[in-house]
């Protein structure tokens, strides 16, 4: 049983203990530091079939879309104990695929020819950044992207989906990989995409409130400074030296206002900074159609993926 023995692997690898009553059936202790995960239980007594579980009615049922299963994956994810995973499904097929693809695509079924279909392997890697910003004070977090090497993209939808990936340390399929990836510009695209979200909220940062009163204070303060030196010069009798040196601290009090100005921006906007704490390559089976659209015109063809995890298309380079 496939998801026993991920789950039992999971759990020993974090310093649990894993025992075996009977088929399907184990009885669990979970280390101290993961048992907030577990409802602050220590022990859980777990089913991997249904009958087992009805016949056994203090286990927890595990599959697909329970709770067990659902934070024996988030543990997983956390930790990402593995720096490449292979992914394990039920099947690696799609009913009805031209239909699908039409609806898809939103063109009349008439109008797509399947070319062919081939099963292959996908991959996509999970960056994990840490994320801080330095001010006053560091707020610091951790976002995740998944960036898909076979289009190039990041990836909302498996980062979203991804509890749902049960995968092991060892190869399962061996089904080509339609083309070459280069990890290194997908690091890139998932920097860029990181680094372009956390400049958006820093401009959010600076249309704050607070902020804008606090330029305004700063720019009502040297602006009283510059009018009154500024009358200065009003005064009769002045040599051309008196007047050069009231222009001249007029100058110093513009440079200091700027000063202040960028020093309040710098507070609030802070400083990034953005690390790469590690990545995780994810095989993963796909499908993959060539296809033919047909218009009054012309015909062109078109490569397209079916993700069996998103259970969705995508559009191939």
């Amino acid at each position: 049983m496939q998801l026993q023995k991920f789950v039992s692997e999971v759990i020993e690898g974090l310093g649990g203990v894993v025992v075996p009553v009977e088929y399907a059936l184990c009885q669990v202790l979970i280390p101290e530091d993961y048992q907030g995960f577990f409802q602050g239980k220590s022990e859980l007594d777990l089913a991997f079939d249904f009958e087992v579980a009805q016949e056994n009615p203090q286990s927890e049922f595990v599959t697909f879309g329970s709770y067990i299963l659902e934070q024996v994956l988030t543990i997983a994810n956390l930790k990402a104990v593995s720096g490449v995973r292979f992914s394990e499904l039920d099947r690696v097929i799609l009913a009805n695929p031209l239909k699908k693809i039409a609806d898809f695509l939103s063109e009349d079924l008439k109008k797509v020819t399947l070319l062919n279909e081939n099963q292959v392997m996908g991959i996509w890697v999970a960056f994990e950044f840490g994320i801080a910003i330095i001010s006053d004070e560091k707020d610091e977090r951790m976002e995740q992207l998944w960036v898909n090497l076979m289009t190039g993209e990041v990836s909302e939808a498996m980062k979203h989906e991804q509890n749902r990936i049960i995968y092991t340390d060892k190869p399962v399929y061996h089904y080509p990989i339609p083309k070459d990836v280069n990890i290194e510009e997908a690091y890139r695209t998932a920097y860029c995409h990181v680094e372009t979200s956390v400049k958006a909220e820093q401009k959010e940062l600076l249309q704050n409130e607070r902020l804008q009163k606090d330029m305004n204070r700063i720019e009502t303060y040297y602006d009283e400074l510059l009018n009154e030196n500024e009358k200065k010069t009003n005064r009769k009798g002045l040599s051309k030296e008196k007047i050069s040196e009231i222009k001249d601290k007029s100058k110093v009090i513009n440079l200091e206002k700027n000063k202040q100005l960028q020093e309040i921006q710098d507070k609030y906007q802070g400083k990034i900074e953005i690390t790469l704490n590690h990545g995780i390559m994810y095989f993963i089976p796909m499908i993959q159609y060539h296809i033919d659209i047909r218009s009054r015109s012309e015909s062109k063809t078109q490569t397209l993926y079916y993700n069996l995890i998103t259970k969705n298309f995508e559009r191939g380079e």
